[in-house]
């Protein structure tokens, strides 16, 4: 059973609050780590707005949204990183306070990004839909990793979030055009991270060719993000990035097991009868997600064979990739359950096999989130 607006937004607005008050009690438990501390020395307490808007600060990502942002916040709580940890060695700080303020954003940005994925399932699919998809984003090791952290990752991760619905959406009901919606996501995506270029174009991609927005459309949605995009990526810290570990950035950003329901989903896509799929059928999603993929996997390649580099990639810069996981599994359950309800003992054996790994995945996050000891730190030690 579906909701309306209404009632999905509230119980949406209750999931918000449940996540942002989670995530306050992350943000006591998690110590302060060094890029957090050097973006909030280097660039949040030593620049003025205008210089983070004219890209004047020592950060590899220039794209200015992000620290524009936490500036405000900052300034809102009369807040300043306190100059005893300018000093120390910068590898982890325990500050309660300052845990607490600096995440606020980030908080914010992951909170809101579960509450959507919540309220896009309850408003139409169902109520247990919604929940379903929410447990799947809540097993994901990056969504715990990147929840409270002062850096501009859970921002990118809500932005993708915003834009993988909004496409969804656009697909579904081709006779509504979100087109100036797109658009704005577009750029304060582009105005996040300069390699955001690459799903700009893919979402721009798919709404010609599933939506069938027209060329004005398409441009609208496409130029200005792209080119904002391009230009951040041009002004960049040219650092040389090599990928060490190919198969770790990879798994970490789309979970393995997930790949073999894809497979299976793709199969059974071609010989599920037509009548099945009127009823229940979300494999339009399915080339976004090929898209964003293949986009991962070029970009660990280009940076394999690099010598003399600067640094070793790491999963979260393809951050953007988790949302269309998550998405993609959600939706892809929900058809294997559907087209299988004809045999009671099949649509119980996917459902349990489902389940089952969503549990499994849930069990080993919380395990690597033990052993990484990322939430251990008691503020009353």
């Amino acid at each position: 059973m579906r909701f309306d607006h209404l009632k999905s937004l509230y119980f949406s607005g209750i999931v918000f609050v449940i996540c942002l008050a989670g995530g306050l009690l992350l943000s006591r438990q998690k110590l302060l780590w060094g890029d957090e501390l050097f973006t909030q020395e280097a660039v949040i307490d030593t620049n003025s707005y205008a210089n983070i808007l004219s890209s004047r600060f020592p950060e590899g990502n220039k794209n200015p949204l992000f620290y524009i942002i936490q500036k405000s916040v900052c300034d809102i709580f009369f807040f300043h990183l306190p100059p005893v940890f300018y000093l120390q060695e910068r590898n982890r700080t325990r500050d309660i306070t300052s845990q607490v303020i600096m995440r606020v954003p980030s908080n914010i940005y992951m909170s809101l990004a579960l509450a959507l994925i919540f309220y896009f399932f309850t408003r139409f699919f169902s109520i247990f839909a919604a929940l379903y998809a929410l447990g799947v984003a809540l097993v994901c090791p990056m969504v715990w990793e990147y929840w409270v952290e002062a850096r501009p990752y859970s921002l990118w991760f809500l932005l993708t979030t915003v834009q993988l619905l909004l496409l969804s959406y656009a697909i579904k009901n081709p006779g509504v055009k979100k087109a100036k919606t797109l658009f704005t996501t577009h750029v304060l995506l582009a105005l996040t991270m300069p390699t955001s270029i690459i799903q700009i174009s893919v979402a721009t991609l798919m709404l010609g060719l599933k939506a069938k927005y027209n060329k004005k459309q398409l441009a609208l949605i496409w130029v200005l993000p792209a080119g904002i995009a391009f230009f951040y990526y041009l002004i960049r810290l040219p650092f040389r990035i090599r990928t060490y570990m190919f198969g770790t950035n990879f798994f970490d950003v789309i979970m393995p097991e997930h790949l073999y329901v894809y497979v299976i989903y793709a199969l059974a896509a071609w010989v599920v009868p037509e009548k099945y799929k009127r009823i229940s059928c979300n494999i339009f999603f399915l080339p976004v997600f090929l898209l964003f993929l293949a986009s991962v996997f070029l970009i660990l390649y280009a940076d394999l064979f690099n010598i003399n580099s600067d640094h070793g990639f790491f999963s979260r810069y393809l951050i953007y990739m988790v949302p269309a996981d998550i998405l993609m599994f959600s939706l892809a359950s929900f058809d294997l359950r559907q087209w299988s309800r004809q045999n009671f003992w099949v649509c119980m054996n996917v459902s349990i096999f489902l389940g089952g790994l969503v549990i499994m995945r849930g069990l080993m996050t919380y395990r690597d989130i033990l052993a990484a000891a990322t939430y251990l730190h008691s503020p009353n030690f």
